[in-house]
């Protein structure tokens, strides 16, 4: 009898897998095709991230990615366009050129296959199910397939045995480089803490748009080719204020005609509504991207929050709460925030720590935290000064203007600077009117300064903090009206410049 209702459940199983097989085959392109065309169906953009996995793709299928490649993580919170650059994967060839060296691309006759596991979650059926079918249908193993095979996996975590599914494949087929596989997931910490996948992956992330992604998004209008490298390199690798100075002076008249061709006004405009792509592809008023950025967040609170920690209804109803409090707020204090929000000391660290993992936030130490015996309290930042701008509906103190930019400031370091210099660390003096931010590169300090509304563009800030530090290299003070060296050891860097990184 058991073997019978047991036979009975699989078949039905077995049904419901092969119906979601062919209803999504089937609907794939028409899915995918409106993640690549703009209402006037011309082909969408493509952000920086793109060349990364077509190069990848392109020596995948020259048999030329090491062990670890074959397995590539994606992280990014909600709304930056993980689902767009899959798409763009999906529909290389319509992307690349074989004059740009993408030559495997359009000759190789390679399988592909995209899945959106939350809808195999909603199904109730796991990638091994999945899989297990795929493999019946099209003729092969796993460990012999003989013919290059492209998985594009989105929102991977929604299946819980994800990263066992991920290794087991990984350890299937060490015997060849036939297949590729990119996944996306929603926390980047959740992704490399997964036991199963250590030393079995690539992990990269997707951030919100930089200022020259959304130039090239919204006015086709693309920056000097490098330019953002040379900035990067100058700033961190000069070996004093001068050489700074003058690296940056050589290029003034290139920054300035590139400034010239754009629309007056279009960077506050991006520092306001520009970070998340999905904001360019219709025409909203402000007000409507400050509500869809809300539901973004709203989303991350339900869904992927949840996922990560367990949190009861009454502290996850805090959350927007927290936000908006650390929006409206220049500096951040403990007490006040557990009063404000009635909740204890602890379970505020829990909520401040689950908001960066899950991307939201980003966490800087107070310079010498890490050693002295009373630690300062981090200072929390927007991954994007979009999210803070949504929370607050584009109504903030005009103190908080800095923090806009600070906000942007962080992204840069993690994004840029952190590639350029893998082992760059990121402070701020917690001391009263200290400078915002300490980068500390080996033997090397810089201090920054965001220099709206405070007197004198900052210097002051950075003279009081640059007699605390060990190794303090120059300063550079981000907002003034022009480029100019002051004293032999201060930069005063126009935003102009910090944009164009």
């Amino acid at each position: 009898m058991n073997n019978i209702k047991l036979s009975k459940m699989n078949n039905i199983k077995s049904e419901k897998l092969d119906k979601f097989y062919r209803l999504w085959t089937t609907e794939l392109d028409n899915f995918l095709l409106g993640y690549i065309y703009d209402e006037n169906n011309n082909l969408l953009p493509t952000r920086y991230i793109f060349s990364h996995y077509a190069t990848l793709l392109e020596n995948f299928l020259n048999n030329n990615i090491e062990e670890l490649e074959k397995i590539n993580l994606l992280s990014g919170i909600r709304g930056v366009g993980k689902t767009t650059l899959f798409a763009q994967i999906f529909y290389a060839r319509k992307f690349v050129k074989i004059s740009e060296g993408y030559q495997k691309i359009f000759t190789e006759d390679y399988e592909k296959i995209y899945l959106d596991v939350s809808r195999l979650h909603l199904q109730g059926i796991t990638l091994n199910d999945f899989f297990g079918l795929y493999e019946e249908i099209k003729g092969f193993r796993f460990e012999t397939l003989n013919k290059k095979l492209l998985i594009l996996l989105d929102e991977v975590h929604y299946d819980k045995q994800w990263g066992l599914f991920l290794k087991t494949l990984f350890d299937r087929t060490k015997g060849h480089k036939n297949i590729l596989v990119i996944a996306t997931g929603s926390s980047a910490l959740n992704i490399k803490i997964n036991p199963d996948l250590a030393r079995r992956a690539h992990l990269e992330e997707l951030y919100p748009l930089k200022f020259t992604e959304y130039l090239m998004l919204k006015e086709n209008k693309f920056p000097v080719k490098n330019f953002s490298y040379l900035l990067s390199t100058a700033i961190l690798k000069s070996e004093n204020a001068k050489e700074l100075y003058a690296l940056l002076n050589s290029s003034l008249s290139m920054a300035n005609s590139f400034f010239a061709t754009l629309p007056l006004g279009i960077e506050e405009e991006f520092l306001d509504i520009g970070g998340f792509p999905f904001t360019l592809k219709t025409k909203m008023t402000k007000q409507k991207i400050y509500e869809t950025i809300q539901n973004v967040i709203e989303k991350l609170i339900n869904k992927d929050i949840l996922i990560l920690k367990k949190f009861n209804s009454e502290t996850l109803s805090k959350i927007n709460d927290l936000l908006y409090l650390l929006a409206n707020s220049d500096t951040i204090n403990y007490g006040n925030l557990c009063s404000s929000l009635e909740i204890n000391h602890r379970t505020l660290t829990s909520l401040l720590d689950v908001l960066v993992i899950s991307g939201i936030l980003m966490k800087i130490r107070s310079y010498g935290g890490k050693y002295t015996k009373i630690r300062k309290p981090p200072k929390y930042l927007f991954i994007s000064p979009s999210l803070r701008s949504g929370i607050l509906r584009g109504v903030y103190p005009v103190e908080i203007k800095g923090k806009i930019l600070e906000d942007y400031c962080s992204m840069i370091f993690i994004r840029d600077f952190k590639k350029l210099c893998p082992r760059i660390e990121f402070m701020y003096d917690s001391s009263k009117k200290g400078a915002d931010f300490i980068l500390k590169n080996e033997d090397k300090e810089i201090v920054i300064e965001i220099g709206f509304n405070k007197e004198n563009y900052g210097i002051k800030q950075i003279k009081d903090t640059a007699k605390k530090i060990k190794n303090f290299s120059y300063g550079i003070i981000i907002g003034s009206d022009e480029l100019e060296l002051v004293d032999d050891k201060f930069v005063k860097l126009p935003l102009k410049y910090w944009l164009l990184i």
